[in-house]
């Protein structure tokens, strides 16, 4: 169930949360490139990828944050480390504005302090961690758009 959504009611696609709409674009965006421009850096819904940095073609990657509504960043727990990570890929939206998301980290040892984490999105290296987690888009309430850049997947299809 969506966060202070009512679902009694039924919900069309303009009825859907904001957190979902981008991230559907962003999958839509990884998928496809388009021709649009926008003037902000960071907006999730520029088009193409790689918009966000020079443009090249071997980009295949929308890195973003969630915010949850007590305004928390949402991260995601590593196996085997000791820190979670908030970077996400989206690998797939279904259903009801479901999603899973692969769980991203800057490609370098990392320090086990979490606050850490949260400052490395100037890295230009990313790598994905293994893990995936799948999300409600509906319980977030903010979305931050970080880079976009090339990342090795294990299970790219």
């Amino acid at each position: 169930m969506g966060c202070g959504r009512d679902r009694d009611r039924v919900a069309g696609a303009r009825d859907r949360g904001c957190v979902c709409q981008a991230v559907r674009a962003i999958k839509d965006i990884q998928d496809v490139a388009g021709e649009e421009c926008n003037d902000c850096k960071n907006d999730c819904f520029l088009e193409p990828l790689g918009s966000m940095v020079s443009p090249s073609n071997r980009l295949n990657t929308r890195i973003f944050k969630l915010y949850l509504k007590n305004g928390d960043t949402f991260k995601a727990h590593i196996k085997g480390r000791p820190w979670k990570s908030p970077f996400f890929r989206v690998k797939e939206v279904f259903d009801n504005c479901c999603a899973t998301l692969q769980v991203l980290r800057p490609d370098y040892e990392l320090h086990s302090d979490e606050d850490t984490m949260d400052s490395l999105s100037n890295m230009t290296e990313w790598v994905f961690t293994g893990e995936c987690i799948t999300v409600d888009l509906d319980c977030f309430c903010a979305i931050q758009c970080i880079k976009d850049v090339h990342v090795e997947l294990e299970c790219e299809d």
